[in-house]
Order: structure tokens, then C-alpha cells, then sequence
């Protein structure tokens, strides 16, 4: 089913608020925020988009990994993402995952969205992805319109926490994709804990709208860059990039 929504999209190459009221300042957990200034980010086809450039002379960078990645490959030697994913309207697996979140993105005004499966918006229209003939039309508008689209697990729906208790949850350190008023941003805790309790931990320290589970494990790459340095926070190498199938880039000016 789809119906008309008078909204705007927001994208992958992303040009986000400028800084003001209520935009946070960075900390251990929150490692970017695009109301740092002219933020702006990219979502990464591997192996078709490396090398990973280098770092920006000034401003902050982070380079982490963003959707799943599958055991299959797409084509033979080619790591394919876990789920739906669009790069820049190319369309890279039609297949949708049982996972509720969408980060939908556009190179053309820059912005980002983080969308439910249920009532994914763009150009428009919410479609309800968990109807094959709503996902065709999806992913033909996505192509249309060159955007980028990965799908992964929501942990934060509409300001709520989206995490039910588990007893025995496993303990990892944890990292989110988040929007809120001011923009998007990047948040990561300083010490394992379970995704309930992360979760929990965002929406008490940001407060966002929707937040969005990031790959990591051993499939966690993550490179933090401030006015040229670059350091390594993550587990792979800044090469070691043979299993990854997609990475994000996020800018900032400060």
C-alpha cells in the first residue's frame, strides 16, 4: 500500500542544520554530529568505492561500517549486503531482511533520513516495504531518483526505545546512527553493554528521533580523522577492507 505524504526526503551525501541551539558538543559517546558545521556524509559501495580517501585537512571525519554483511556474494568475489541496498540508484540486493530500520539517502540535496519499514517515506510517498508490490515501487523510485539506500535494526522509534528487555543479553561496545532536530550523528559507547541498555543510554544522553544499529564485531571499521590526523577505532585495518560490502563516510567542518 502506498499513500501520499507531504514531506521532504532527506539523503546520503548529506548537508545537514548549521550549529545552534541544542547542538551538542562531542564526548566519549558521541563521536560526530552534523550540526558541527556543514555536515555531510556518504554511504560507500566496497570494493567499488575504495580506497578510502585520506583525511580532510580540517574539520572531523569518521568512516565506519554501516549496513551488515552476507556470507553470499552478489557476483563471485563480491561481498553483498545483508538486506535492501541502493548505491546511488543502482540497486545492489532487492532482497529485504527481517529488519525494521531504513537509512535513505541522496546525493543531490544532501541530507539524510532514518525511516520504518512500514511506512518508508520518499519522493512523497510511505511505502510499506513488507508488501512486495509497495518494495517494487520503493526500489524503482530509489532508482529513479538516484538515492542510496541500507537497511539494518532500529533501536530508537519516534523518540522511543525499541529494544524489548532480554534476560542474558549479550554485551558488546555499541554504535548508532541517530537523527534528531539538529541533524544526524554518531554514537558509540564507551563500554560493552547490552543494545536495550545502549539504547537507553542514547535517548537519556541525545534524546533522538530514530536511531539505527551499525555493523561491528569483526566487521567493525572505524576511522575517526580531526584536522587531518587519523586514527584507527576500530577493529580492521584502514586496509583491511576485503570482507566489508559497504562503509559510511560522515563530514563535519569542526
Amino acid at each position: 500500500m502506498i499513500r501520499r505524504l507531504a514531506a521532504p526526503i532527506l539523503a546520503v551525501i548529506l548537508a545537514s542544520p548549521a550549529a545552534g541551539a541544542g547542538c551538542p558538543e562531542p564526548s566519549g559517546e558521541l563521536l560526530f554530529h552534523s550540526c558541527w558545521g556543514g555536515g555531510r556524509a556518504a554511504v560507500l559501495l566496497l570494493p567499488e568505492d575504495l580506497p578510502v580517501p585520506p583525511p580532510p585537512t580540517e574539520g572531523r571525519r569518521m568512516v565506519v561500517t554501516g549496513a551488515y554483511t552476507g556470507k553470499d556474494s552478489r557476483v563471485p568475489g563480491l561481498p553483498n549486503p545483508v538486506g535492501l541496498f541502493v548505491h546511488a540508484g543502482a540497486v545492489v540486493n532487492p532482497e529485504m531482511a527481517r529488519m525494521d530500520g531504513l537509512l535513505i539517502a541522496d546525493p543531490a540535496d544532501g541530507s539524510i533520513r532514518l525511516e520504518h519499514r512500514v511506512r518508508a517515506r520518499l519522493g512523497g510517498d510511505a511505502y510499506d516495504l513488507s508488501d512486495l508490490a509497495a518494495r517494487r515501487a520503493f526500489l524503482a523510485e530509489a532508482a529513479a531518483r538516484g538515492v542510496s539506500v541500507l537497511q539494518s535494526h532500529l533501536v530508537i522509534v519516534d523518540g522511543s526505545v525499541d529494544v524489548r528487555p532480554q534476560d542474558d543479553a549479550p554485551v558488546f561496545v555499541r554504535r548508532f546512527l541517530f537523527t534528531d532536530r539538529s541533524g544526524f550523528g554518531l554514537y558509540q559507547t564507551r563500554m560493552p553493554v547490552t543494545l536495550r541498555d545502549a539504547a537507553a543510554g542514547l535517548a537519556a544522553a541525545i534524546g533522538p528521533d530514530m536511531a539505527l544499529n551499525l555493523d561491528m564485531g569483526s566487521y567493525d571499521y572505524c576511522l575517526a580523522a580531526e584536522n587531518g590526523s587519523e586514527r584507527n577505532c576500530g577493529v580492521l585495518g584502514r586496509d583491511s577492507t576485503e570482507k566489508l560490502s559497504n562503509l559510511l563516510l560522515l563530514l563535519a567542518d569542526r
